[in-house]
């Protein structure tokens, strides 16, 4: 589910296709490992096994496995359905598990990039891009990207039609590449 190669256009190519960050995921393992843990305890322990005491235990199997479904399956299923992709031409957004919705963003209509981090997105590397667009309305917030830095700079490069090299701009040839490109630091003598 989700991005489907046969939507790309004749000449166009995938630059990045991505799901959400794995910390959407976070919650609902918990949820699955506290809902089994507690229906194998209450199950097993605190209900006692004897007759008349069979409606207890299959309640709390079901409100388990109601909670499982709810907060596990379904927040899994909707991480599965949802993707971003950027190409050469536009920036694909899709998700939905039985109502699709779809963006796209054409990357000639994209004025600027760029993202926001917590501290603790900071650390697992996630982030929320921000995309603004020549139309007023039609700025997009894409939540929980993996690797926003990366993904930032990868719809910048297309931005401007060219790879930013990996180099250090602190090192000489860092500064020589500024040079030559027509970017020039300001540096302080202090």
């Amino acid at each position: 589910m989700g991005f489907n190669r046969s939507e790309l256009a004749a000449g166009e190519y995938v630059i990045f296709h991505a799901r959400a960050h794995w910390k959407v995921l976070v919650a609902p393992v918990l949820v699955l490992i506290v809902a089994v843990t507690g229906w194998l305890v209450l199950w097993q322990k605190v209900i006692p096994d004897r007759a008349g005491w069979d409606w207890a235990r299959w309640t709390v199997a079901g409100l388990a496995a109601a909670a499982v479904l709810i907060w596990t399956i379904a927040p899994l299923i909707r991480w599965a359905c949802r993707t971003d992709t950027l190409t050469n031409l536009r920036l694909i957004s899709r998700e939905g598990v039985f109502k699709r919705t779809g963006r796209d963003i054409p990357m000639d209509r994209v004025h600027a990039v760029s993202y926001e981090q917590t501290l603790i997105e900071r650390v697992l590397g996630a982030g929320t891009l921000h995309v603004q667009t020549a139309a007023q309305q039609s700025d997009v917030a894409l939540d929980d990207v993996a690797h926003v830095k990366r993904r930032q700079l990868q719809v910048n490069e297309q931005l401007l039609d060219r790879d930013f090299e990996a180099v250090d701009p602190d090192s000489r040839a860092g500064r020589a590449a500024e040079r030559a490109s027509g970017r020039f630091m300001i540096e302080d003598d202090e």
